[in-house]
């Protein structure tokens, strides 16, 4: 939820070599739009509504922009994570235009320990209790960063396994837990947490996964075997949920647990995660 455009860059090279690729960024992840694109009283309502379905529809917005008719009008999709539901949601909004659907660390729905996360997240960042009145604007600010850098190094403790950052050590964290900071906003993760991280009803992946069956012709599933946010188990129930069984057919979906890693996949096993979408996507 809290990476940003730049957290994908050393994959795209190798993405890119033999297809057209866009690097999506949700609604509410990454800096606010410059004052020239957005007006100051449009920055006011920007995260109003953040919601998994606006996301779904705005998704179509940006790949008609960059690709047109290209290929009828069809993609495959790649999504970790939040990205993950929000390729879901895409595939619901508008069915039929997404052929290969790669997701990671997407699960059916959270388990008590996932749901404890999302609490602590919330708390951390306000996003329950947002009140600020009567503050002035300088505290206001120094308010908003120190709670979007304690959540940064929540988030970054939760879904990187402890083998992981052992091994990569406390300087390299630390320059995650700046960039987190300096790619995104407190206002905007806040309402990603408060509309998409609680009672989603018909947009909780389970549910999706119901909207979305005959819509997408194959789903690849990937979850790290020590992931604290969206457990194997979950992950599972979700590829039995996507998948789809007739005569005389393969089932259209396929699971894969990656040992020793957590929610963090793509970069924990930064070369097997992308060899593994490459030759599913081929």
């Amino acid at each position: 939820m809290a990476q940003s455009i730049a957290s994908w860059e050393f994959h795209l090279p190798h993405f890119a070599k033999d297809r057209s690729v866009l690097i999506y960024e949700c609604l509410g992840q990454g800096p606010l739009p410059p004052e020239e694109i957005c007006s100051n009283a449009e920055l006011d309502t920007y995260y109003d509504d953040v919601s998994l379905e606006r996301q779904g529809r705005d998704f179509w917005s940006v790949v008609d922009d960059a690709f047109g008719n290209d290929n009828d009008g069809k993609v495959d999709v790649v999504g970790f994570s939040f990205g993950g539901r929000v390729a879901m949601a895409a595939a619901v909004v508008q069915p039929n235009r997404i052929r290969r659907l790669h997701l990671t660390g997407v699960a059916a729905e959270r388990d008590e320990y996932g749901n404890l996360l999302c609490l602590s997240w919330k708390e951390m960042l306000g996003a329950n209790y947002i009140d600020i009145m009567g503050e002035k604007e300088g505290e206001e600010t120094n308010n908003a960063n120190s709670r979007l850098r304690t959540f940064a190094w929540s988030i970054i403790l939760a879904t990187y396994s402890e083998q992981f950052l052992a091994s990569v050590g406390a300087a390299r964290v630390l320059t995650w837990v700046d960039g987190v900071c300096k790619y995104n906003t407190h206002s905007g993760l806040s309402a990603i947490l408060l509309q998409t991280h609680g009672g989603e009803g018909q947009w909780t992946p389970a549910s999706m996964a119901e909207r979305m069956k005959g819509s997408v012709e194959s789903f690849k599933l990937v979850v790290g075997s020590n992931d604290k946010v969206a457990s194997p188990d979950q992950v599972l129930r979700l590829a039995q949920l996507l998948g789809r069984e007739e005569e005389n057919k393969q089932d259209n979906c396929c699971y894969k647990v990656v040992e020793n890693c957590g929610h963090a996949v793509p970069f924990e096993a930064m070369r097997l995660w992308r060899e593994d979408v490459i030759k599913y996507l081929t």
